[in-house]
């Protein structure tokens, strides 16, 4: 009976060692497979097509988030605080909603980032075409910075580090590095 008990327990074991192992072991689909020169081409709240191939030369950060996501709007204040420091310097900022027109039409998002005063481009990536080459799932705030040479500067960063000062230190360490590495022209 004792040998049994012994038997079921290490049996037990066992079957949750293995079932933590599927829950906390990445699957294939959840590997990072950023690419290093992603295709990001999205339409503005402003009418204007933007394509980050475009803007090589400058170091470009592009959040997503959308208007339902709480730790978005606090990020965008931070980013707004962030966009003060670095104008006058080859930075460029971008916020994309992730949501469909359906979800929250334009005169709505305009209003969430009026409401928010944010400055830079605002732009929509309804059907996620360009999220999800960073990200197989949902998980906002999700920051991409590309570096002079057009190229993404990994990892991508998810979520709000508390607190926002934390959060921005964390962002002006990357930016600068981008800042200071040269240029495919200037090699």
């Amino acid at each position: 009976m004792k040998k049994k008990i012994q038997h079921r327990a290490r049996v037990k074991t066992l079957l949750a060692i293995a079932i933590l192992g599927v829950v906390f072991l990445p699957v294939a689909s959840q590997v990072s497979t950023t690419p290093t020169a992603p295709k990001m081409k999205l339409q503005g709240l402003d009418g204007r097509v933007y394509d980050m191939n475009d803007l090589r030369g400058n170091v470009v950060l592009v959040s997503f988030g959308a208007t339902w996501c709480a730790p978005c709007s606090n990020e965008l204040r931070a980013l707004e605080e962030l966009l003060i420091e670095y104008r006058g310097k080859p930075v460029k900022f971008y916020w994309v909603s992730i949501e469909s027109s359906d979800q929250v039409t334009n005169g709505a998002l305009k209003q969430y980032a009026k409401e928010r005063k944010v400055s830079f481009p605002v732009l929509r990536d309804t059907a996620r075409m360009v999220f999800s080459q960073f990200s197989p799932r949902v998980r906002l705030p999700m920051i991409v910075l590309l570096g002079k040479d057009g190229r993404v500067d990994a990892p991508v960063q998810f979520g709000l580090r508390s607190p926002a000062d934390a959060y921005k230190a964390d962002l002006r360490a990357r930016l600068n590095k981008l800042l200071a590495a040269p240029a495919d022209s200037d090699r």
